[in-house]
């Protein structure tokens, strides 16, 4: 989920216009659990992404493999929660029909909300965010505080890189091997030296920033400025065509079952 820069539509798109549409994405993800309107949500997230940022399947199906797993057990505890007309019953124990099409709603929800967080932590470069939150009104310590934490995420990663490394310097075959429980394990050791060395960079970055005058009052000015150019006005006309979309999809659906 790290940005990787490219001359995409959306690597080019106003953050404040890619912020606006995770927002109402979020916000349509969050409203319903119906499955027909999370699936066409999915789908359009999925073929967004591939034509206007080109991020196939391919460039996350790793996060996919993690949230197919997630979205079975949740779909597998509601089963057994939620009260309901069965759909299959295995021995004496009923698994509701109410309970597995919620179960899906929450997984799909999850699943079109991470996907479109990562297309836009991957066309999106932190300085950028800082720069679109500040401009919406954010105060600039926490907007930096925001684009700090996405810098983060490259350092733990080679941090983690380099102590895996030296383990198998050292002789240790747990970070190599097949089995997920000794790789599991190799985790385990490298969790306090990295903990430790996180804190002394963010100890380290903490007093360069004072240094720099970070936390002096008054305007600040910026090197680099943002445009709303009329693409980013149509990104957000076309997230809101597609938001009503299907908020008149359900509400149909809604009223095709009353009348039933």
């Amino acid at each position: 989920m790290l940005y990787r820069p490219g001359k995409t539509f959306f690597h080019r798109a106003d953050p404040r216009a890619k912020i606006l549409a995770i927002l109402v994405i979020m916000v349509l993800a969050l409203t319903t659990t119906r499955l027909d309107v999370l699936v066409a949500l999915t789908i359009v997230v999925i073929v967004g992404l591939a034509v206007f940022a080109g991020l196939t399947p391919r460039a996350y199906w790793k996060a996919l493999v993690l949230i197919v797993p997630l979205i079975l057990l949740l779909t597998l505890l509601q089963s057994l929660v939620q009260s309901g007309e069965p759909m299959f019953t295995l021995g004496s124990v009923e698994f509701s029909e109410q309970g597995i099409l919620l179960g899906l709603g929450i997984g799909l929800r999850l699943m079109a909300m991470g996907i479109c967080f990562y297309g836009f932590s991957v066309t999106t470069s932190p300085s950028d965010i800082a720069l679109a939150l500040n401009r919406l009104g954010v105060p600039y310590k926490f907007s930096y505080l925001t684009s700090f934490a996405f810098r983060f995420l490259p350092l733990m990663q080679d941090e983690a890189r380099t102590l895996l490394t030296a383990m198998a310097v050292r002789g240790s075959s747990e970070s190599s091997s097949k089995n997920p429980f000794r790789r599991g394990k190799a985790i385990v050791r490298m969790l306090f030296p990295m903990l430790v060395g996180s804190m002394k960079r963010s100890g380290e970055i903490s007093l360069s920033m004072e240094l720099r005058g970070y936390g002096l009052p008054g305007p600040r000015t910026y090197y680099r400025t943002l445009h709303f150019r009329a693409a980013d006005a149509g990104l957000v006309v076309g997230i809101g065509v597609l938001a009503a979309g299907l908020v008149m999809l359900q509400l149909q659906f809604a009223d095709l079952l009353v009348q039933a």
